[in-house]
């Protein structure tokens, strides 16, 4: 059993999950260092010399680090004093900078994406959760830092070429289809923000009901600024329609995915897909863009049924005209595909991981 202490910036929402879901099933002894309450910005510039603290102050006790981005992982080390042993340290990236779509306003943030980098280079072992995260790294990241350092690009793209899979794990044992009544529940279960396009997931909702179309809404996820406004159009023109809405506790959160038809995504930035695949899990029928990390949550042979390539308005319209028993008849397939994210399953490789990165330096 070896002592592993999570260093997370981020102790909230997916990122809570995925450290308690790892401990609740892992057979090693895994301990938390949250980062600063002060947004993920500030916590990337203030985090170091917490975490660093926090390192000291459990050295003894330290047979490995596990950092979970964003993180200034270099500084996080170099703050160490010279009697502090440096664990052997892996870095999870739950995202990436240099994945993330242009902003509203344009442009890429430079500063986040060398932070990335310098991460990447400090860590023993890096991890993504997806093949998709894993490509996006390889092919963007070299090019970028060989720009700004010519010789590093190379040097990045071999510790890259090392990379592990290690998707995000989820919990099924609240997660069981219910048999709801009357029009098909639409689950949007996503941060309200541009790069979710929660005005495409508005404007598509909005004309099916313009149409004539029965349908219920969940409007779940947190709203960020970018998000507002679709968000309040939605609240205005289908106010009648909305069964739920707003950010809830876990409970709730769980009935209604259970209560749910169909789990919708518009978005153009997923690295994982968790909220999605936590809804598959609970027997909602998925309608994704073929894009990002989709095609890894879903079973292969399904991907032209499930995964849509024009926009979401269209493949909406043909699953809302299907009954409920007729919506459902992947649901045995797409239940069981998901059910690989188990904890159960997934803990174990986690764990290997951990244990062979302590034995290179041993």
């Amino acid at each position: 059993v070896a002592n592993i202490l999570v260093l997370e910036p981020w102790y909230r929402g997916s990122h809570r999950k995925w450290v308690e879901g790892w401990r609740s099933a892992s057979r090693h002894q895994i301990k938390v260092a949250a980062g600063p309450d002060a947004g993920w910005r500030r916590s990337l510039v203030l985090g170091p010399s917490c975490f660093a603290e926090a390192i000291t102050q459990s050295a003894t006790e330290i047979d490995a680090l596990v950092a979970s981005s964003p993180i200034d992982l270099a500084t996080v080390l170099g703050l160490l004093g010279p009697t502090i042993s440096r664990p052997p340290t892996l870095l999870y990236m739950h995202e990436s900078q240099i994945g993330y779509p242009p902003g509203p306003k344009g442009g890429q943030a430079q500063g986040a994406i060398i932070n990335d980098w310098t991460a990447v280079s400090a860590a023993d072992k890096v991890a993504v959760a997806t093949r998709y995260h894993a490509r996006v790294l390889i092919e963007r990241m070299p090019p970028f830092v060989e720009e700004l350092v010519p010789g590093a690009g190379k040097k990045l793209e071999n510790l890259l070429s090392n990379i592990k899979i290690l998707p995000v794990g989820i919990r099924t044992t609240d997660l069981r289809p219910c048999a709801p009544t009357g029009p098909l529940r639409v689950m949007w279960n996503h941060r309200w923000s541009f790069d979710k396009g929660p005005n495409e997931f508005v404007h598509a909702l909005s004309v099916l009901a313009s149409e004539g179309q029965e349908f219920g809404v969940y409007a779940l996820g947190e709203v960020e600024r970018s998000g507002r406004r679709a968000r309040r159009r939605l609240l205005n023109q289908l106010e009648d329609r909305i069964v739920l809405y707003g950010h809830q506790q876990e409970g709730a959160y769980a009935d209604a995915l259970c209560r749910s038809d169909i789990v919708v995504s518009s978005s153009h930035h997923d690295f994982f897909g968790l909220a999605v695949t936590e809804a598959i899990a609970a027997g909602a029928r998925p309608v994704l863009p073929n894009r990002l990390a989709y095609p890894e949550i879903v079973p292969e042979s399904l991907h032209s049924t499930l995964l849509y390539e024009a926009d979401l308005l269209e493949a909406l319209r043909s699953v809302l005209s299907n009954s409920r028993q007729m919506l459902h008849q992947y649901r045995s397939a797409t239940m069981a595909h998901v059910a690989n994210f188990e904890w159960s399953k997934l803990a174990p490789k986690y764990d290997a991981l951990v244990d062979d990165m302590i034995a290179s330096r041993q």
